[in-house]
């Protein structure tokens, strides 16, 4: 999936909030993002600007992306939130809340 610079950054911003919700940050989730950091092609540097960026911001960029996009997004926060084999109830909200403000409806999450 092709991602501009601007939505690439607004998804990485939106994952680290979701991999940092439930304040226990376990090493498989670390190593998803690790791995999603790779297969976007950002840098360190672009980690570091990651961390400035403002969450409703980055929210409003992907909300305009196309479905097909949005949809990509919505399973790489899926699978941030099942690394670790546990959904916190506060994971599990933010998921269906951010789905809903997206229009991305359909898609569980549930631990296969």
């Amino acid at each position: 999936m092709e991602y501009t610079n601007e939505q690439k950054m607004a998804i990485s911003k939106v994952l680290l909030d979701i991999l940092s919700i439930d304040e226990l940050v376990d090493s498989r989730e670390t190593m998803y993002f690790e791995t999603l950091k790779e297969k976007l092609h950002l840098t360190a540097q672009d980690h570091y600007e990651i961390l400035q960026l403002n969450t409703l911001k980055c929210l409003n960029i992907i909300k305009i992306m196309t479905e097909e996009q949005k949809v990509e997004f919505v399973m790489m926060m899926r699978q941030m939130i099942i690394a670790d084999r546990y959904i916190d109830p506060s994971e599990a909200t933010s998921f269906y809340n951010i789905c809903e403000l997206i229009k991305i409806n359909g898609i569980g999450l549930t631990i296969n």
